[in-house]
């Protein structure tokens, strides 16, 4: 069984949510054709890095990311950094020849993210974005559905990503406040990574952005002016006239961690919640209208943890699914695309695309006018 050793850069939230998806990975997928293991942990403080691998048994430890890159073992990275470093660190590791996993955004700008497709072109690396809503069992069957024909011409369609966080004036703020993040390339990549992949690119986007408060505090103790958007709404609209919004905010109020998505098409119209990720909601506009009703109407599909083997068998598929399991899935597909040698999908290329829409909202939130969403 081939044995895939994984190399972690950043131990933050999403670094500890990787490792967590690689270290489960054996009892969900016990059928999979490939070993993963954690042989490098890299963080900025040395420090950190030491307590992470001793408190997972991993070998080796760094807070310098090239001399993790160096080392001969290490198959494939996972970049869980902030954006603004994201650029650097995907060039070197495609650049060392290693197979990149790499947190969205996949850049903090059009152009970074443009260069890091370009070269894991002449690299000849696998490459996967992590939009882990992508590999949950609601999302994979609302795909399905749309490759199925079963929504036809899409009509119209919306998407929200909400959260609360950002309310309190006086909370010190992160990085994804400041000019390197802001909710568009936070919460806003994945809905509209969900958006695009369901209802196909828009070729124009008209954008508004709001900042809440003027200065925030920092965590040393000062302020600042450099912050980022707290709300972007957007209209998007595809190729062949159909429109639909998007939304994307931290400073709605009672929101926990709410994406959601409707999309109405001809032939049906399907919606789900992934505060409620266990039910798809789906309308089949083809059946008869009859009296009483008859059997038209909105359908719950109990996707639940459905997933196909090797996956789906722990925990049982009836076990209500949970936020990580989106994660785990996401990551045991790209190391079975590797194990295999066949070309993930959802890979940089996909993720380049998509940072260009986001900086064509933010361009044309700046302008206030509708921006075509071509080659930057």
């Amino acid at each position: 069984m081939k044995t895939i050793k994984i190399g972690i850069i950043g131990w933050g939230f999403m670094g500890r949510t990787h490792a967590h998806a690689l270290r489960a990975m054996p009892l969900f997928y016990p059928g999979a054709g490939f070993r993963a293991e954690i042989a490098g942990i890299c963080s900025r403080r040395l420090e950190k890095a030491r307590e992470a691998a001793e408190e997972l048994n991993v070998p080796y430890y760094t807070d310098d990311y090239r001399q993790l890159l160096a080392r001969e073992e290490i198959d494939a990275v996972s970049v869980c950094t902030p954006n603004a470093l994201h650029e650097e660190i995907a060039l070197a590791a495609l650049k060392a020849g290693k197979h990149l996993y790499i947190d969205k955004p996949l850049a903090d700008t059009a152009q970074g993210a443009r260069r890091i497709a370009d070269q894991a072109e002449k690299s000849g690396v696998f490459t996967r974005m992590v939009f882990n809503n992508r590999y949950l069992p609601v999302t994979l069957r609302a795909r399905e559905l749309v490759d199925q024909g079963r929504i036809g011409r899409v009509l119209s369609f919306e998407g929200r990503y909400l959260h609360s966080g950002s309310i309190d004036p006086n909370k010190p703020i992160g990085w994804k406040q400041t000019l390197q993040g802001g909710v568009l390339l936070d919460l806003g990549s994945h809905v509209l990574d969900l958006i695009t992949w369901l209802c196909g690119y828009p070729e124009a986007v008209f954008c508004a952005q709001r900042t809440l408060y003027d200065t925030r505090p920092t965590r040393e103790g000062g302020a600042t002016r450099d912050l980022s958007d707290d709300q972007t709404l957007m209209l998007l609209r595809l190729p062949g006239g159909a429109m639909g919004q998007v939304e994307a905010s931290k400073i709605a109020t009672g929101a926990n961690d709410e994406l959601t998505v409707e999309i109405r098409g001809e032939k049906g119209a399907l919606a789900f919640d992934l505060m409620q990720p266990n039910y798809l909601r789906f309308y089949d506009n083809t059946r008869p209208e009859a009296p009483l009703g008859g059997e038209r109407g909105f359908q719950w599909i109990e996707t639940v943890a459905r997933y196909p083997a090797p996956g789906g068998t722990f925990l049982p598929p009836k076990n209500s699914i949970g936020w990580d399991r989106g994660h785990l899935h996401c990551y045991y597909t790209f190391l079975d695309c590797l194990a295999r040698g066949a070309a993930p999908d959802n890979g940089v290329g996909e993720g380049a695309r998509l940072q260009m829409l986001m900086e064509r909202a933010a361009q044309s939130a700046a302008q206030g006018r509708w921006v075509d969403t071509g080659d930057l």
